[in-house]
């Protein structure tokens, strides 16, 4: 799992993108608190989530598109300056205009949507002969750093305010690009790049009605599968991390920090999970058993931690949680990678990245729409829908194949 960190074609791409993914940490946790600091309203507080949520699934899409005919090199270096800028231009407009502060606080949490599709497709091009490993340290570095992040930011904020934060924050895309050098990362259309091999009509293409690709046929299983999955361990997701809030809040033995516990048992179960998937054979195992078991896995896990009202046993079912989602992410990403050429890659990663807004969004939906209904019935309730629908949304999806072959370039 760590060899993509010593190897010298991803090194300084992962250490890059890892590096300005703290960054964004810091952002996601710095801009709301200076938002409701400098708005005192709940109401802007929850638009800026909103906002980046919306914009962020704008900025992937035309992330994507771009990142499969431009240098991605070049773009994640102009993503980068742009960025760097966007923040430094809201340690002023903290105090002198509380409106375009919360606006452009919502641009730049949005805007690492933008090079994100850039970097994932870089890295899969540039370590295509070890997709497995390269996965496993992807989703190992990105759950290290939404761990951290927040945390600095948190103690930025605290220690010395708006201006402190925001300002290590500039520093870790300073970082980020003097990291990408001068190496230019593999490129998107009107490049050379390997031929690939033929594949059979009826898995040529992608059957997307959006305008992120062009393909005419059928959507190739494993992203067909991977795609769904993602939509729905993102409801879950969502669902769960809104109701833990007043969940844990109203258990009366639980510590005011249980919600932070909880988020931290599931970040430390994840990190397992995502070892334990690095370090395993996969290659005989089809992709959809493991989804099917993964979401059946999720669903009761999400049952049993509120079978019992203590927080413990609610931290211990997330760890637990988070061991669960190792292989299935893994797999899913060294899968979906290994079937797309280099030239759709960064449309595909964004797409894949939209789908699981859209999965959170329709969670946040659902969460208003129960209003006041009792927290440990709709944890249950939920739990065991998803455990009994999405394994059979996924059974009913074409197998992947045994021999799997990138599509064909355009």
């Amino acid at each position: 799992m760590i060899r993509p960190f010593k190897d010298q074609r991803s090194r300084r791409l992962l250490a890059a993108f890892l590096t300005s993914e703290l960054g964004d940490g810091i952002t996601a946790v710095v801009v709301p608190l200076g938002v409701y600091a400098v708005s005192d309203s709940v109401v802007a507080l929850a638009s800026t989530f909103l906002g980046r949520m919306l914009l962020g699934s704008l900025f992937a899409a035309v992330g994507g598109t771009i990142a499969d005919f431009v240098d991605r090199r070049v773009l994640l270096l102009g993503s980068y300056v742009v960025r760097a800028v966007l923040v430094a231009a809201l340690i002023p407009l903290s105090e002198a205009n509380t409106v375009a502060f919360a606006v452009l606080g919502v641009l730049v949490g949005a805007a690492g949507s933008f090079d994100n599709p850039a970097a994932e497709s870089a890295l899969r091009t540039t370590y295509r002969h070890d997709l497995q490993s390269l996965a496993a340290a992807r989703k190992t570095g990105k759950t290290v750093s939404q761990m951290v992040g927040p945390a600095i930011g948190g103690l930025l904020f605290g220690l010395g305010g708006l201006t402190l934060a925001l300002g290590i924050n500039v520093l870790t895309f300073v970082v980020a690009l003097a990291l990408l050098g001068f190496k230019r990362l593999a490129p998107g259309k009107g490049h050379k790049m390997s031929a690939p091999r033929k594949v059979s009509p009826q898995n040529a293409g992608l059957g997307c009605a959006s305008r992120l690709g062009s393909y005419k046929g059928q959507l190739p299983p494993e992203v067909s599968m991977a795609f769904v999955s993602s939509a729905g361990a993102s409801f879950l997701v969502a669902v769960a991390t809104v109701l833990a809030v007043p969940y844990l809040a109203d258990l009366p033995d639980a510590p005011a920090g249980a919600y932070g516990y909880a988020l931290a048992a599931y970040s430390v179960g994840a990190l397992l999970g995502l070892w334990l998937a690095g370090i395993g054979t996969w290659v005989n195992v089809r992709l959809k058993s493991i989804l099917i078991f993964s979401a059946v896995a999720f669903g009761l896990i999400t049952m049993v931690s509120v079978s019992i009202p203590r927080w413990e046993i609610f931290a211990a079912a997330w760890f637990l949680w988070g061991i669960a989602f190792g292989p299935e992410d893994v797999v899913s990403d060294s899968r979906v990678a290994s079937v797309i050429t280099d030239q759709w890659l960064a449309r595909v990663y964004a797409a894949w990245s939209i789908v699981g807004k859209i999965g959170a969004a329709g969670a946040y939906v659902l969460v208003i729409a129960i209003g006041d209904l009792d927290i440990q019935f709709g944890f249950v309730t939920i739990g065991l829908l998803y455990a009994v629908i999405l394994p059979v949304l996924i059974i009913v999806l074409p197998k992947e194949t045994r021999e799997r072959t990138p599509l064909p370039k355009t």
